[in-house]
């Protein structure tokens, strides 16, 4: 009988809060989530990541890290019959069109998916380098440095877009062959709890409670309506090119707490909008509720640490 084996950790270093999923591979080649710790992240990421290792329990020192856009973006280009070394200067030229800092900031790669056509990743190596050793002051070994985007399609496959409400900024993922459409918005919850703290002239920290518990109410539905309007419009774009129709849309991160959002988006784009959920039967230890609950928090994390079923 095949042992449990356990995959790289999944660590998701946010702004606020670090998680870190533990996921085993069972006897039919499943993954089953064990259990995810989570610490805020402050100052010292490492310090959040070897933490929230230590409530795990685990042996385990390999995982897997992720990066959102702009510091990741992967693009998809046609470049006609060249040599390896043309390609990449080719590919390098392409990849400076498209990040906010210069190229000599910046790792490419090239991936050939068919004939002709190629998907480029784009890196910022500074960000690489942050994230990778805050896992090694950890005490980990990062075996790979994921694209959100990813590993959110990972997580949550039945969904035809994914909305990541973070905390500086939104991430609106629409699965795509053969790498999904990730558009980034500057709206995030800081800028949510900012609109409401100045509209009632509140500190933040009551701006924040208001936000979870009564939502906007009023002050500061000018920014959440702009996000919104941006979600929605992208939405529509995509529509006009899209082989295949945006039926459901799961919403993730600072937007699950924020009463109300989910049913203004889904008022705006007449699109069922949920709260993400993982798979059904995605851990055999932990009960379904709690993994209900906190799937939308969750998510980047665990499918992270699937990155070697996609790799």
């Amino acid at each position: 009988m095949k042992r449990r084996e356990t995959l790289p950790l999944g660590v998701d270093v946010g702004t606020v809060r670090t998680r870190v999923a533990l996921v085993e591979r069972g006897p039919s080649d499943r993954p089953s989530l064990i259990a995810v710790a989570s610490r805020p992240t402050g100052d010292e990421p490492a310090r959040a990541i070897a933490e929230a290792c230590a409530e795990l329990s685990t042996r385990e020192r390999r995982c897997v890290l992720a990066l959102r856009a702009p510091d990741a973006l992967l693009r998809t280009v046609a470049f006609p019959p060249m040599r390896a070394r043309e390609r990449m200067r080719a590919a390098r030229f392409e990849a400076a069109r498209f990040i906010p800092y210069p190229i000599g900031e910046a790792n490419v790669r090239v991936a050939a998916v068919e004939r002709g056509r190629y998907v480029v990743g784009i890196a910022r190596r500074d960000a690489v380098g942050a994230r990778v050793a805050a896992a090694k002051d950890a005490g980990l070994r990062a075996v790979a440095v994921d694209d959100a985007a990813l590993a959110l399609g990972r997580a949550f496959p039945y969904a035809d877009a994914v909305v990541d409400v973070g905390e500086e900024a939104t991430l609106l993922v629409l699965p795509d062959e053969p790498i999904p459409s990730v558009r980034r918005f500057d709206f995030g919850g800081r800028a949510l709890t900012a609109a409401v703290a100045e509209a009632l002239g509140v500190d933040g920290a009551t701006a924040e409670r208001r936000k979870h518990t009564v939502g906007l109410g009023g002050a500061g539905e000018r920014v959440r309506d702009a996000l919104i309007e941006q979600l929605a419009s992208a939405l529509i774009e995509h529509r006009t090119g899209a082989r295949a129709e945006v039926r459901t849309i799961a919403i993730v991160g600072n937007g699950v707490r924020l009463v109300g959002f989910a049913d203004a988006l889904e008022r705006a784009v007449a699109i069922p909008v949920r709260l993400g959920a993982l798979p059904a039967g995605v851990s055999e230890t932990l009960p379904a509720d709690v993994v209900r609950a906190a799937s939308p928090d969750w998510g980047l994390a665990y499918g992270l640490a699937l990155w070697e079923f996609a790799a």
